[in-house]
């Protein structure tokens, strides 16, 4: 199984730089970090995004709040030259979504970070 020491020092500076950056935007906020996908697996290309599911310990994210932290999203990727894709999910979207198949899948192929 893949862990964060097997990924790139490029895809760890922009993982570490993004968790710093919603940390500062969410200060106090327990969050639960799993990278998935392509870069999870190991068999990403190049041009490959990252895929990151953040789960928040926090009732309901308001959408200011959202939009900031899609833009720092943005900034991240711009910075380390690839497309960052950010699965954020609060409590209230996690009761309303229900527990669906691809939360387990991103659990089960996923590095938690």
């Amino acid at each position: 199984m893949r862990t964060i020491d097997t990924l790139s020092a490029q895809e760890q500076a922009a993982l570490a730089d993004l968790q710093q950056r919603l940390r500062g935007t969410l200060p106090g906020v327990s969050m639960r970090w799993t990278l998935f996908g392509s870069r999870a697996r190991g068999d990403a290309e190049p041009d490959s995004d990252m895929d990151v599911l953040v789960e928040l310990d926090l009732e309901r994210l308001d959408l200011a709040t959202k939009r900031r932290i899609r833009r720092l999203v943005g900034e991240v990727s711009l910075k380390h030259s690839f497309v960052i894709s950010l699965l954020l999910v609060d409590r209230a979207q996690a009761r309303e979504r229900g527990d669906y198949a691809i939360f387990a899948n991103i659990r089960e192929e996923g590095i938690p970070l």
